[in-house]
């Protein structure tokens, strides 16, 4: 072999050697470009992340602000509806209260009136007169008594159309 042999192959390894060394500082190079957009990323990331939280955080204030009248407005209405609820139950109770002494009233007279018509009836069916100026009636001294706590009673037979006693 020749001498410009040696020097071609020689030219030629220590290109190569070159190569490797470059190709290695590329390589080294690249990570160190990866590692640095990766943390220029995550800074970039945080950076975001910080400006939509505050971007939130302004969004939802102006969102309560705005919403504070209605939600108060809300809240009188609801009170409203509350009390106008409560003052219809209160009325309703009021009347129905009235109701139920008119019906209370309206039984006790319904009653009185029953008693009182017991009595008429029981008036047509004995025969009463004055006796010197004081009421009386005519009986039969034969007739059986009705006993009670209030007194002693002549039992007045209604069917005969006279005053007969009747048994009991």
């Amino acid at each position: 072999m020749n001498d410009d042999t040696y020097d071609l192959l020689a030219k030629m390894t220590l290109a190569t050697g070159r190569m490797d060394t470059l190709v290695s500082e590329m390589q080294v190079a690249a990570r160190n470009a990866q590692a640095a957009m990766k943390e220029f990323r995550e800074q970039e990331e945080a950076r975001f992340k910080q400006a939509m939280l505050a971007q939130f955080q302004d969004q939802q204030h102006r969102l309560e602000a705005a919403l504070r009248p209605r939600v108060a407005w809300a809240w009188k209405v609801i009170a409203a509806s509350a009390g106008f609820s409560i003052l219809l139950l209160v009325g309703y109770l009021l009347l129905l209260k009235q109701a139920d002494a008119r019906l209370r009233t309206a039984q006790e007279r319904a009653d009185a009136i029953e008693v009182q018509a017991e009595l008429l009836e029981a008036a047509r069916q004995v025969e009463l007169t004055s006796c010197g100026g004081r009421p009386c009636i005519r009986i039969d001294r034969h007739t059986p008594t009705w006993k009670s706590k209030e007194g002693e009673y002549i039992l007045v037979d209604a069917s005969a159309g006279n005053l007969t006693a009747k048994r009991p």
